[in-house]
C-alpha cells in the first residue's frame, strides 16, 4: 500500500481497493455506513472499492453489505469492531484529497465520486425496494471521509454531515450533472457515503459546523474541491483539476 501522513493525524493507505485512514489513538466518528454506521470510536476508517458485479445484496461475501465490510476490513487487517467504512465502484487512484487550516484548525476530505449512471435528485422516483437483500445495482457514488484535528460534539458532527451534503449539491448543479430519470439538477447519487472524523483528544473544540461557521466553510470548501477532482478523474466531469494543499 502507498502510505502518506494525515494532517489531521494518522496515516493514508492506499491500495487498488482501499482507502484506509489509520489513527494514532480511537477517533470518534460519525459514520453513514451500515457497518458499525452511526457514532463509534474507530481506530481506522475506509473506503472500499467493490472490483466485481453482484446481483443481489445475498450475492456478496458474508451475504449483505454489513458481513461483507466487515470481512473486508478484518482481510485487511483492521480490527472489525473499531473500524467502519463505505463501499463503492469507484476507482481508487481517481480520488480527490484537499486539506485546509485556519489557525489551530485542520481538516482534510478524500473522496471517490462517480455519477455516470447513478446520479439523482432528492424527490426523484424510487430505482428500487428492499425485500429480502434484493436490490438493483447501478453505477455511480459519492464516498467522502472528512476529517479534522479538533474536538466535535456529537451534534456539530451531524451538522457538519449536512453541511458537506449541502457542498456535494451545490457541487452537482455547478457542474451541471443531472438526474437521468427527470433530467432536473442532481443533488448526489442513491448511494453516496459520509464519515465525519473528529480528535476527541484535542485540546480545542469546534461547536458549530453550519455552512455560516469557519469550520462548516472549511468542510464545505475541502469536499468541493476533492469531490470536483474526483469526478475529473473518475467521470471527465468539469475543467482541469483544482488541487487545494496538495495531494495525497
Amino acid at each position: 500500500m502507498e502510505k502518506e501522513f494525515l494532517a489531521t493525524g494518522g496515516e493514508l493507505l492506499v491500495d487498488d481497493t482501499f482507502i484506509i485512514c489509520r489513527f494514532p489513538s480511537p477517533r470518534l466518528v460519525l459514520s453513514t455506513s451500515l457497518y458499525n454506521g452511526g457514532y463509534l470510536m474507530a481506530d481506522n476508517v475506509f473506503n472500499h472499492r467493490l472490483n466485481f458485479f453482484v446481483a443481489s445484496e445475498q450475492a456478496l461475501p458474508g451475504g449483505c453489505m454489513e458481513s461483507y465490510l466487515a470481512l473486508a476490513a478484518e482481510k485487511c487487517g483492521l480490527n472489525p469492531k473499531t473500524a467502519t467504512g463505505l463501499l463503492t465502484s469507484a476507482r481508487m487512484h481517481c480520488r480527490g484529497y484537499s486539506k485546509l487550516s485556519y489557525r489551530e484548525l485542520t481538516v482534510e476530505v478524500i473522496a471517490t465520486a462517480g455519477v455516470e449512471q447513478n446520479a439523482a435528485r432528492a424527490g426523484d422516483p424510487a430505482l428500487y425496494w428492499e425485500e429480502a437483500g434484493s436490490y438493483r445495482s447501478v453505477g455511480g457514488t459519492i464516498n467522502v471521509l472528512a476529517l479534522t484535528n479538533s474536538k466535535l460534539p456529537h451534534g456539530t458532527m451531524a451538522k457538519a454531515l449536512i453541511s458537506i451534503t449541502e457542498a456535494k449539491t451545490a457541487l452537482l448543479q455547478e457542474l451541471a450533472v443531472v438526474s437521468p430519470v427527470t433530467l432536473k439538477p442532481a443533488t448526489g447519487t442513491g448511494t453516496d457515503g459520509v464519515i465525519i472524523v473528529s480528535n476527541p483528544d484535542a485540546s480545542f473544540c469546534c461547536t458549530d459546523a453550519g455552512t455560516q461557521s469557519k469550520l462548516g466553510e472549511m468542510f464545505c470548501l475541502a469536499a468541493k474541491s476533492a469531490i470536483k477532482q474526483a469526478l475529473y478523474k473518475e467521470c471527465n466531469i468539469g475543467d482541469a483539476l483544482e488541487e487545494q494543499g496538495g495531494t495525497c
